[in-house]
C-alpha cells in the first residue's frame, strides 16, 4: 500500500497566517465521559512556502496552547486533506498536550489530551475564515466534541 501525497494548496494560500481560537460555538461532553472544563484558548501558524525550486508546501505548521499554568508538553501539526483547486482548502489538526487535574488535595497528576480538529479553510483576502470541529480524548478515551470559528490573519515571515 503507498502513501497518498498531500494536497496542494492554491496560490492563495501562500504565505504565513496566524490564528487564536479564545472561545468555542459549543462543546459537548460525549456519553459517559469525565467532565468537560473550561476551553484552554489554542494557537495556529502556518507557512505555505516554495524551498527551492520545489513545489509550494506547507514549510511550517505549528498548532498549540496558549501559555496556561494547566498544560504542560504541547505539540502538534496540520496536514492539507483536500481543497477546490481555487480558495477553499480542508486541513486537520492533531494538537496532544497533558493537562493538570485539579484536585481539593492538591497533589496534581496529569491527563493526556488529544485534539484531532477538522479545519474548513476559506481565503478573502489576507484573512483565512475557519470552520473547525474537535474531537478530543481524554487518557485514550473519548471525551468531547466542539465547534468554533475563528479568522487566522497573514504575517511576514
Amino acid at each position: 500500500m503507498t502513501a497518498q501525497a498531500l494536497p496542494a494548496l492554491p496560490a492563495v494560500f501562500r504565505g504565513c497566517w496566524d490564528g487564536r481560537v479564545n472561545q468555542l460555538d459549543w462543546i459537548r461532553r460525549e456519553p459517559g465521559a469525565h467532565k468537560v472544563g473550561f476551553w484552554t484558548p489554542k494557537t495556529y501558524r502556518l507557512c505555505y512556502k516554495r524551498v527551492g525550486d520545489q513545489p509550494f508546501t506547507l514549510t511550517f505548521t505549528e498548532t498549540g496552547v496558549a501559555p496556561s499554568e494547566k498544560i504542560v508538553n504541547p505539540h502538534g501539526n496540520v496536514v492539507p486533506i483536500t481543497t477546490d483547486g481555487r480558495a477553499y482548502a480542508v486541513m486537520r489538526s492533531r494538537l496532544y498536550f497533558d493537562e493538570y487535574k485539579t484536585r481539593a488535595d492538591g497533589m496534581s497528576p496529569t491527563f493526556a489530551v488529544d485534539e484531532t480538529t477538522n479545519l474548513d479553510c476559506r481565503i478573502a483576502g489576507d484573512d483565512m475564515m475557519v470552520n473547525a470541529d474537535v474531537y478530543g480524548t481524554r487518557d485514550g478515551e473519548p471525551w468531547f466534541r466542539a465547534h468554533w470559528r475563528a479568522d487566522f490573519r497573514r504575517f511576514d515571515n
